[in-house]
């Protein structure tokens, strides 16, 4: 009876215990879909554990919330699972194994919506449940349960330890992309006075290169370790552009001086210097960083694109000095559309920079595609680690920037050590990514250990070009990118600007001071993750119309007379730019047979700040009709459609000043030819030389009285 008793009791414990554990793992698998308590985490330190003595000790800290409208009390605990592959980092879920510490965590009571701080501090035998921790990689869960053990919510983050086998594996190797790209913020507005100095729209233009600003802590912490800079020079000439003064365009019409026009200048002498050391590590975006899937779309767009795709970034900027020019569509997908509208483009040197989930299992991240033979294929798993949310505006977060990041590189590094396969991996940030000091941190800190210790290392982008491309072995081509395409007003918009720009800067002297990507920032691949874009395509348009009218054409607006066979009619070329213009006139008569007109005046050559009266030779055939002379502007010496100052084709047409005759580069000059008939003229003729006859007869009539009388009075 004893030992059956004894066998029951024991039966009874089994079963109570094997409940307990399925109710544990019940309440974790039954988490709730929306954590009532939400964590956060402060700090991990060290971020990569001492690996020759597992006394010492790890701090993890951060913040929790109680979302619930009632006070809850709670239990903050550490829970661990190795992690064997980077397809199983997750979240938190309850499971794992609990870090049992010294001593057991304390409750705490947290009220409706309040939020409260905690601090574990387990050894790192603690932590791994051992002194001689297996190496990998280890997901530490920060858990919050009720009383009743009931899961409430958690934060996962990572820990490595000594992830290299005895046997000596290879490191990793990853080639890290860094991009310069800010918001485009030149306009082509200037002021009126000597100094011209730009005018910005949006002072978020001037002040992204504060110090401690974005674009600054990516100069500063880009040069902690070895990175790839992508650079889209207009950041630099827009940077220049500011250093010696801007003003700041407000309600009305009227500008501010800037305030901060040393830190632009600041930052371009740092960046500039920067780049002409790292010349062999530094490659170009296409000059103001075109929006290559928008563009791609319509005709207009893909004209924009061939042209944008031309431009040089002037020497100012101290950009990249290489052959080859990095084209990136947004976050890095692409169809078919996208690659078929690049390739035709044909820029020389030109390397696609594409998004994959897969690379990591491929030979190598230099691949060949039909329309994209020259291809670099970058990891999104590992590029991800900087879409840090603790950093995206509109979404708090109870964790402090980078420190999650920090620790997911550290862990995704070491995983891919485990499945090395002999190639780089390309890792690529977004353009507008702001590094933060942890993520900074975690990736310097392998380059600090010992040589036996590291599980990844850092490379040139060459490294990864390095012989020839290979055929893709998986898709790469996304059916629809994450982000809308840039709206089509702007693209008709900036198509208008760029054909008034190109045609106002090509009668310019070639020695005058242009900005030639003016016309292409509104759609910079920026403005597709940004607000802005509507406000500042038409802010770039009204400035572009308003400089293209200041070479203009005026003639007679009354009626001219033209009386006699010949005459000319006067044209005058007016030019209130800053530079002299070098433009063509052509005059024609919508009646060549009543009135001929020398067509080609050629050349005219016109001062700044200056007008130039041509005179146009004519010769007229009728006789009280009134023929309309009309005379264009070109910018070339051919005549041909597509170089009249006015350009053909424009979404909007341009409207002329009040009382001006003919479109915007034309004037259209009314004549009267007034002739007279011949047979009027012999008639007139004829009378002529019959009153000059009468005259003479009675001159001749009174010398003869005249003679006689005197005559008569001599005799007497």
């Amino acid at each position: 009876m004893t030992s059956r008793a004894c066998r029951a009791l024991l039966a009874l414990v089994l079963f109570l215990g094997a409940g307990g554990l399925l109710l544990d793992s019940a309440r974790a698998d039954d988490a709730p879909a929306k954590p009532s308590v939400l964590v956060g985490i402060d700090s991990v330190l060290p971020q990569i554990p001492d690996f020759t003595d597992t006394a010492k000790q790890m701090t993890f800290s951060g913040r929790l919330q109680n979302t619930k409208s009632t006070s809850v009390k709670v239990v903050v605990e550490l829970r661990r699972s190795l992690v064997e592959a980077r397809s199983e980092m997750g979240s938190a879920t309850g499971n794992g194994y609990l870090v049992q510490g010294k001593t057991a965590p304390k409750s705490q009571e947290v009220a409706p919506g309040a939020t409260v701080d905690w601090k574990l501090t387990p050894s790192e035998a603690e932590l791994f449940g051992t002194k001689n921790p297996r190496p990998g990689v280890y997901a530490i869960d920060v858990d919050v349960r009720d009383t009743d053990g009931d899961f409430l919510g958690g934060q996962r983050t990572y820990v490595v330890w000594k992830p290299l086998s005895e046997s000596g594996t290879k490191k990793a190797r990853v080639a890290l992309l860094w991009p310069v790209v800010g918001q485009p913020g030149l306009t082509g507005q200037k002021t009126p006075d000597n100094a011209a100095a730009p005018i910005v729209s949006d002072p978020q233009a001037a002040q992204q290169f504060r110090p401690g600003g974005r674009l600054d802590q990516i100069l500063q912490l880009g040069q902690q370790f070895t990175v790839n800079w992508v650079l889209d020079p207009d950041v630099l000439y827009t940077a220049n552009q500011l250093a010696g003064g801007y003003f700041v365009a407000a309600d009305g019409g009227a500008k501010t001086p800037g305030a901060d026009a040393g830190e632009a200048k600041d930052w371009y002498d740092a960046a500039h210097d920067l780049f002409s050391l790292q010349a062999q590590n530094c490659w170009n975006l296409p000059y103001a960083d075109p929006d290559l899937t928008t563009l791609s779309r319509t005709k207009p767009g893909r004209d924009l694109l061939g042209d944008a795709l031309k431009l040089h970034a002037p020497a100012t900027t101290g950009a990249c000095h290489r052959p080859q020019t990095l084209l990136w569509p947004a976050g890095g997908q692409a169809d078919a559309t996208t690659l078929k509208a690049v390739q035709a483009a044909n820029v020389p040197g030109q390397v696609t920079l594409l998004a994959s989930n897969v690379v990591s299992s491929w030979k190598s991240a230099h691949v060949s595609l039909p329309q994209s033979p020259d291809t670099v294929a970058y990891d999104t798993y590992l590029s991800g680690v900087f879409n840090d949310e603790a950093t995206t505006p509109g979404q708090p977060s109870l964790n402090k920037p980078g420190v999650l990041a920090g620790q997911q590189w550290l862990a995704q590094t070491a995983l891919l050590a485990a499945d090395y396969t002999d190639r780089v991996l390309v890792v690529a940030p977004p353009r507008d990514f702001t590094p933060t000091a942890p993520l900074a941190s975690a990736i310097s800190a392998t380059e600090k250990l010992g040589a036996n210790d590291q599980w990844v290392g850092l490379d040139s982008l060459d490294k990864a070009l390095e012989g020839k491309p290979a055929p893709a072995p998986a898709p790469l081509l996304a059916a629809k990118t994450d982000t809308p395409n840039l709206p089509a007003p702007v693209v008709t918009s900036t198509s208008d600007s760029a054909k008034l720009y190109r045609a106002l800067h090509s009668v310019m002297d070639g020695s005058h001071d242009s900005d030639s990507a003016v016309p292409y920032r509104p759609v910079a691949t920026w403005w597709r993750d940004h607000d802005g874009d509507t406000g500042f395509s038409s802010t770039v348009y009204n400035t572009v119309v308003k400089e293209h009218g200041l070479v203009a054409i005026g003639g007679q607006q009354q009626t001219l007379t033209l009386s006699g066979k010949s005459g000319s009619v006067p044209v005058t070329i007016v030019n209130n730019t800053n530079s002299a213009i070098h433009i063509y006139l052509q005059a024609h008569s919508k009646q060549s047979m009543q009135l001929k007109v020398a067509e080609n005046q050629g050349l005219q050559t016109v001062a700044r700040g200056q007008s130039a009266t041509v005179r146009i030779h004519v010769e007229g055939e009728g006789n009280g009709q009134k023929i309309e002379l009309v005379a264009t502007l070109y910018t070339c010496s051919d005549f041909s459609s597509g170089c009249t100052y006015y350009p053909s084709g424009l979404f909007t047409e341009l409207k002329p000043e009040k009382g001006h005759l003919g479109p915007v580069g034309q004037v259209i000059i009314p004549v009267k030819v007034s002739r007279i008939g011949i047979i009027a003229l012999g008639l007139m003729i004829g009378s002529g030389v019959l009153l000059v006859a009468l005259i003479g007869l009675r001159v001749y009539r009174a010398k003869r009285a005249q003679h006689a009388s005197a005559q008569d009075t001599m005799a007497s």
